[in-house]
């Protein structure tokens, strides 16, 4: 009895081509097309030059096997649906008994995974997944968690020790909540963007609004901005739910009820407040004398 030769195992003999494959033989397609046709079979058919009736055996021989033949056959359906004839593609499928949608998936697992940087990397992502299930779910992940999973062993609280452990249930809710980290991430981010936009247009707009005004105009815009300046000053000085008046509230209550003494260090705190308030009140670089008012002025 002869031995049978290792390896894969050998495809059944193609069978007789007929005109609508001849439509899109090598000889007509044109030199861009089947410099894509022969990328795809490099890329993802391992070589194998492009027939449906090979692609289909392959596709079917690799279907019988685990996670890794899951791939391939990925790989091969990438090359069919990208070189079939138009009605050609389902035809596939019908034979095949794929549907649309684990076809789509099949071809999605296998360009994820052979987008990685590397074997290993690969090894190991299908190490802990070790079946089509598990792949499958990890496909609901976004491209850039998918990647950093594999690369990095690890993405948001999902990691490669827990997949492999996992439930084909438990890691679809594990999925589904490391999606849900990054949406809220990206909603925050979102948000943020907005927000900053928001202030663009406004500082723009002011921007157009100063040029477009007259000096009088400036000036009552210039000392509403003053006027804001002050009254948050002010807030947070004399607020008794926040703020500098809150703090010492609650520290003269705690001196009074531990029968502490804590005056001069209050006499410095507003000590440096009136000194920083006359500093800037007497500088020299206004142009003009700011006239020395009561403390009473304006409460």
């Amino acid at each position: 009895m002869s031995k049978k030769a290792a390896g894969r195992n050998a495809l059944a003999p193609a069978e007789p081509v007929g005109p609508e494959f001849l439509g899109k033989s090598d000889d007509t397609l044109s030199a861009p097309a089947y410099e894509k046709q022969q990328q795809l079979v490099t890329q993802f058919g391992d070589g194998l030059p492009w027939h449906p009736d090979h692609y289909e055996n392959a596709i079917r021989n690799e279907l019988r096997r685990g996670c890794e033949a899951f791939l391939k056959a990925g790989s091969y359906l990438i090359v069919a649906r990208e070189c079939a004839l138009h009605g050609e593609w389902q035809g596939i499928l019908d034979r095949l008994g794929i549907g649309r949608d684990q076809a789509a998936r099949m071809m999605e697992a296998s360009r994820r995974v052979s987008a990685l940087p590397n074997a290993a990397t690969s090894q190991h992502l299908l190490s802990a997944a070790k079946s089509q299930g598990k792949l499958i779910e990890l496909l609901s992940l976004p491209e850039d968690q998918f990647t950093e999973l594999a690369t990095e062993g690890k993405t948001d609280e999902l990691s490669l020790d827990d997949i492999s452990t996992m439930t084909v249930r438990e890691l679809r809710d594990a999925v589904r909540e490391a999606r849900a980290d990054v949406d809220a991430k990206n909603q925050r981010i979102s948000k943020l963007s907005e927000d900053l936009n928001k202030e663009h247009d406004k500082v723009t707009k002011a921007q157009r609004k100063w040029k477009g005004a007259s000096a009088d105009e400036r000036q009552v815009m210039l000392e509403n901005k003053v006027s804001e300046a002050e009254a948050a000053i002010r807030a947070n000085i004399t607020s008794d739910k926040s703020g500098l008046a809150a703090a010492l509230n609650e520290l003269a209550a705690h001196c009074t009820d531990n029968d502490l003494d804590c005056s001069a260090f209050v006499g410095d705190v507003f000590g440096r407040l009136l000194t920083a308030l006359r500093v800037i009140r007497d500088r020299e670089d206004y142009g003009f004398e700011v006239p020395i008012v009561s403390d009473m002025h304006g409460a």
